[in-house]
């Protein structure tokens, strides 16, 4: 996890694929919910998006839930 400017980056592994994701500016993280230490290694986490174009394991997401609460990125 690297959560700073310009987006947050989480890496978040499905099986045997890690992917990259993006998620929104840290300003609108804490904003809407989700500060600095609330993504964890371990927390239940479903994230909702696109990949990216060129970029193979890039997933640009645009909401994510953490342990049961959902949160709109875009």
């Amino acid at each position: 996890m690297d959560y700073r400017n310009p987006h947050v980056m989480i890496d978040l592994k499905d099986g045997a694929k890690t992917w990259n994701i993006a998620l929104a500016p840290p300003f609108r993280m804490q904003s809407r919910g989700l500060p600095d230490g609330s993504l964890t290694t371990g927390k239940a986490v479903t994230v909702v998006g696109y990949p990216h174009k060129t970029e193979v394991n890039e997933l640009r997401a645009e909401r994510i839930t953490v342990d049961g609460k959902t949160v709109e990125l875009r």
